[in-house]
C-alpha cells in the first residue's frame, strides 16, 4: 500500500505540473475527429473510449459521417479527401506486489504504440484497423480490425459486419462501456465480470444487427482467437452469440441494459506452423451475461455507474489443458462452473479530472469428485485520470486482487497489488 501512496503522490506532482504548463481547453483531432470535425467528447462520455448516445449513433452509421470534410466522389466511390489516422502512444510505470514474492517496478516507454486508420470506406461502409508497434516491426498482420456496413430502413439501422479483435465476441457492434472496446478507461474493465469470463479476449466474428436510438439486437458467429491477428486458424466451426441492448432515458440519465448468450461449439486451431489435433478444434462455448450502465450529471459533476454479471455452466471440452479459461465456460478439461459480478463508479468533478472506484468478484466452482476448493478472486479497483487535452492524459490505476484457492485440505490465499502510472497520447 505504501507503494500505491508514493505513486499517487507522484501522479499528483505530475498533474499539477501539467496544469501549470498546458491549457485544458484544446480540442482533440484523432482519426474520427478529423473526419467528422467534432471534438472527441462529442462522441465520448467523460473520456475516451467510453461512448455516449451520439457516439453510438455514429458507430451504428458505420463510421460514415464526415461533417464538413471534403469527399472524393464518383460512380461507386465516396471517400474522405484525406486518409484519417491516429497514432496512439502510451508509456507507464508498473509495480506488481504479490504475497510472498519480491517485486520491483518497471518503466516501459513506449508500453504501447499503435497506428489506427479509421473511417468512411463508402456511403454505407466504414471500418478501422489497428497496427501495433510489434506488428509494424514484424511487418505482419493487424492487431485489431473491424468492417461494418449499415443501411437505414424505416427508422432502423440494419447492419452486417466482421471483426478480428480483442474487443470481445460482440465486437461486430458493441455499444456498452462496461467491457470490451469502450470499457478500457481507468482500467475499469479489470473488475468486469464479462471481462473475467474471457469474453473480450481475442475473438473473430461475423454477424448482423438491427437497431435504432432505443437499442440493438445482434446475432453473430464467434470463435476465440488468442492471437487476435489472424495467425490462429479457427476453422469453419463457430459458436453462436445473441446480444440485445436497450438504450433508454431514465430521468435524464443515459441508461443501457444489455443481455448476452453464447452457446454452441467453436473451432480452434493451434499456433501458426503447428499441427492441429482433435483436441485443438472443438471447444464447447457457454456464457450468459447481463450488463448495465447509467451516465448523467449530478450538479456540475459527470457520473457513470457500471455493473455486470456473468455465468458459465461447467462443460468438459476436448481441448488441450494448456488452453486458457475463457468464454467457452469454466475451462476445457475440468468442467468447472464460473460466476462473477462487477460494479464501478466513475465521477468527473470538473473538466479535466476523472476518478473511479470498483469491485469485482469471480468464482470458479469446485470440480465434482475432486479435492479442489473453489477459486475465488476479489478485486478492489481505484483509479484517476487527468486530461491535459482531450487526447493527452495521465492515468493512475491501483488494483488489489485477493485470491483464495488451493485444495480443501490445503487452502491458499494470495494478494496481488498492481499500481500503474501511465501517460496516453492520441495524435
Amino acid at each position: 500500500m505504501k507503494k500505491f501512496f508514493l505513486s499517487a503522490a507522484a501522479f499528483a506532482v505530475v498533474a499539477v505540473s501539467a496544469i501549470a504548463v498546458a491549457p485544458n481547453t484544446a480540442e482533440a483531432i484523432p482519426a474520427f475527429s478529423r473526419q467528422t470535425g467534432a471534438a472527441c467528447l462529442a462522441c465520448h462520455f467523460q473520456a475516451f473510449p467510453a461512448i455516449n448516445a451520439f457516439g453510438r449513433a455514429f458507430k451504428m452509421g458505420s463510421f460514415t459521417d464526415v461533417g464538413e470534410q471534403a469527399l472524393v466522389e464518383d460512380d461507386g466511390l465516396s471517400i474522405p479527401a484525406v486518409l484519417n489516422a491516429t497514432w496512439t502512444l502510451r508509456g507507464n510505470y508498473t509495480s506488481t506486489n504479490t504475497t510472498g514474492l519480491a517485486s520491483e517496478g518497471t518503466w516501459t516507454v513506449p508500453a504501447d504504440s499503435m497506428l489506427m486508420i479509421a473511417g468512411r470506406i463508402g456511403p454505407i461502409t466504414g471500418g478501422f484497423v489497428e497496427l501495433g508497434s510489434a506488428t509494424l516491426n514484424a511487418n505482419t498482420q493487424t492487431t485489431n480490425w473491424q468492417l461494418i456496413n449499415s443501411v437505414d430502413l424505416g427508422g432502423f439501422q440494419v447492419g452486417f459486419g466482421a471483426h478480428n479483435s480483442t474487443f470481445g465476441g460482440s465486437g461486430v457492434l458493441e455499444l456498452s462501456n462496461v467491457f470490451g472496446q469502450h470499457g478500457g478507461k481507468l482500467g475499469g474493465k479489470n473488475v468486469s465480470a464479462i471481462h473475467a469470463a474471457g469474453f473480450d479476449q481475442g475473438t473473430v466474428g461475423v454477424g448482423t444487427w438491427i437497431g435504432n436510438g432505443l437499442g440493438v439486437v445482434q446475432i453473430a458467429l464467434v470463435a476465440n482467437n488468442a492471437a487476435a491477428n489472424g495467425t490462429v486458424n479457427v476453422g469453419t466451426r463457430f459458436g453462436k452469440l445473441i446480444r440485445a441492448v436497450a438504450t433508454l432515458d431514465v430521468a435524464g440519465w443515459d441508461t443501457l441494459i444489455g443481455l448476452g448468450l453464447v452457446t454452441g461449439t467453436a473451432g480452434r486451431g493451434t499456433a501458426a506452423g503447428a499441427v492441429a489435433t482433435v483436441g485443438d478444434v472443438a471447444q464447447p462455448m457457454n456464457l450468459q451475461f447481463v450488463d448495465f450502465q447509467m451516465q448523467g450529471d449530478v450538479g456540475d459533476m459527470s457520473v457513470a455507474l457500471l455493473a455486470d454479471w456473468a455465468h458459465a455452466n461447467g462443460k468438459t471440452g476436448v481441448g488441450s489443458a494448456t488452453l486458457p479459461n475463457n468464454f467457452y465456460g469454466g475451462g476445457v478439461t475440468n468442467g468447472q462452473d464460473f460466476d462473477a459480478f462487477g460494479v464501478r463508479l466513475e465521477i468527473k468533478p470538473f473538466h479535466s479530472a476523472l476518478f473511479g472506484v470498483g469491485y469485482g468478484y469471480n468464482k470458479t466452482s469446485q470440480v465434482a469428485g475432486s479435492l479442489n476448493a473453489e477459486s475465488v478472486v476479489k478485486t478492489l479497483h481505484l483509479a484517476a485520470t487527468y486530461q491535459i487535452y482531450q487526447n493527452f492524459e495521465l492515468n493512475l490505476v491501483f488494483d488489489s486482487a485477493r485470491t483464495n484457492a488451493g485444495t480443501i485440505a490445503v487452502p491458499t490465499s494470495t494478494t496481488t497489488r498492481t499500481t500503474v502510472l501511465e501517460f496516453e497520447a492520441l495524435m
